[in-house]
C-alpha cells in the first residue's frame, strides 16, 4: 500500500497511522474509525510506555550487571528479588509482610525458579532437585509466576523496602516476559487489523487503567493514609503546673506531616487492595489486558472467558459500593470493560456473512 499524499510505499506492519516519509495521517483498509480523543491518548500512553520501556532495557542490558549475573540470568535476578521481598519484612522495623500461605507460595515458586536459572547456567545441582527443575521448566510456569509478582507488587504498593523489591522483580520479570513475547508467534505483527480489535483494546486499557487507580483509592472509613505526602501546621498547647498549683500556658505551632505509609498491619488497609478477594481481581485483570491486546490469546481459550471475568469482577465492585470514591471508579472502569468485551463477542454475529461463491457451470 502507498500513501495517498505522497506516494511513496508503506512498509508492512506499520503500526503508526502516521506516514514515514510525509508525517501525514494514513486511514488503511480494516483500521479502526478515527477518534482524535483516543488517538491522542493512545499515542501519548504509547511513547510513555516505549521510553520506560528503553529505560529499563538500558539498565537490564547493562553488562556490569549480567556479568555478575551466573549466565547473565535475568529470571534469577528476579526470582533473588521476589525471595528477598518475601524475607525482608521479617526483620524488625519492615513492614509489608504476605500472609503465610502467600509468602510459602512466592518463596517455593521464587525456589524452583532459581534452581531452574541455576541449571541452565551450567552449575551443578544436588540430583534430588532435577524434578524441581523439570517442573520449573514448563512453558506456564514463568507467566503464572510472573503475572503473580505483578499481582503482589500492586497489593504492597507503598513507601517500604519490601513494595520497593517487589517492584524491582516485577520490573525485571516483566521485562523478560515482554522479550519472550515479542519473539514467540503471539507476537508477530502479520495479523491483519480489525476495527473491533483496535477499539477493545483502547477501551479494555482504560478501563483497567481506572480499576487499578479506583483500588488505591480508599473503599471504607478505615483509610487514615494520604496518597500524597502533604504537610499541615497544628497549634499545639503546653500547661505545666508548678507545686504551688500555678499554671503555665505555652501555646506554638509544629508541621505534621502524612504520608503513604498506612497504619494498619495490612498493606492497603482501607483501599480496594485490602479487601477480600483482590488478589484475584488483579489477576482478572492483568488477564483481561492480556485477552485484549493479543489475538491469538484470545484464539487459545473459550469465548466466554473474558466475558466471564469481567462479569465476575463486576460483581466484586458492586458488593464493595460504598461513599467512597474508590469503588465508584473501579466501577466505572470494569463497566467500560464490560461494554467493550461484550461489543466483541457480539460483533462476529453482527457481521454479514459472507458471500458464498458462485455455482460452477
Amino acid at each position: 500500500m502507498s500513501c495517498p499524499h505522497c506516494g511513496q510505499p508503506l512498509p508492512e506492519g506499520l503500526s503508526s497511522r502516521t506516514c514515514p516519509h510525509c508525517g501525514r495521517d494514513v486511514t488503511r483498509t480494516g483500521d479502526a474509525p478515527e477518534s482524535p480523543v483516543m488517538d491522542d491518548v493512545a499515542d501519548k500512553a504509547q511513547r510513555a510506555a516505549d521510553s520506560a520501556g528503553r529505560a529499563v532495557r538500558t539498565v537490564l542490558d547493562d553488562p556490569r550487571l549480567r556479568e555478575r549475573l551466573p549466565g547473565g540470568s535475568l529470571p534469577l535476578l528476579g526470582a533473588g528479588l521476589v525471595a528477598a521481598a518475601v524475607l525482608v519484612p521479617v526483620l524488625p522495623f519492615v513492614g509489608g509482610g504476605l500472609g503465610l500461605s502467600w509468602a510459602a507460595l512466592m518463596l517455593v515458586a521464587s525456589g524452583m525458579l532459581g534452581a531452574r536459572e541455576w541449571s541452565a547456567a551450567g552449575r551443578a545441582l544436588p540430583p534430588a532437585l532435577a524434578p524441581v527443575v523439570k517442573w520449573a521448566e514448563h512453558p506456564a510456569f514463568l507467566p503464572l509466576f510472573t503475572a503473580l509478582t505483578v499481582t503482589q507488587a500492586f497489593l504492597s504498593l507503598e513507601l517500604g523496602v519490601a513494595p520497593l523489591l517487589w517492584v524491582l522483580a516485577a520490573v525485571v520479570l516483566g521485562s523478560v516476559q515482554w522479550r519472550a513475547f515479542r519473539a514467540s508467534p503471539m507476537g508477530e505483527a502479520s495479523l491483519p487489523r480489525r476495527p473491533g480489535e483496535v477499539r477493545l483494546k483502547r477501551w479494555v486499557f482504560a478501563g483497567v487503567a481506572a480499576c487499578a487507580l479506583g483500588m488505591l483509592l480508599p473503599w471504607s472509613a478505615s483509610w487514615t493514609g494520604s496518597l500524597v505526602p502533604t504537610a499541615r501546621m497544628e497549634r499545639q498547647r503546653d500547661i505545666t503546673i508548678d507545686n504551688n498549683f500555678a499554671w503555665d500556658i505555652q501555646e506554638h505551632h509544629t508541621w505534621k506531616f502524612n504520608t503513604l505509609v498506612f497504619p494498619a498491619s495490612t498493606p492497603g488497609a482501607g483501599t480496594g487492595r485490602g479487601r477480600l478477594g483482590a488478589t484475584g481481581v488483579v489477576l482478572g485483570l492483568l488477564a483481561l489486558g492480556v485477552l485484549a491486546s493479543v489475538r491469538r490469546a484470545r484464539e487459545a481459550v473459550p469465548s466466554a472467558l473474558p466475558a466471564l471475568l469481567a462479569g465476575l469482577i463486576t460483581l466484586w465492585a458492586l458488593t464493595g459500593l460504598s461513599a467512597r470514591p474508590g469503588p465508584w471508579l473501579f466501577l466505572l472502569g470494569i463497566l467500560a470493560v464490560d461494554v467493550a468485551v461484550a461489543r466483541e463477542g457480539l460483533g462476529p454475529r453482527r457481521e454479514a456473512p459472507p458471500p458464498e461463491p458462485p455455482a460452477s457451470a
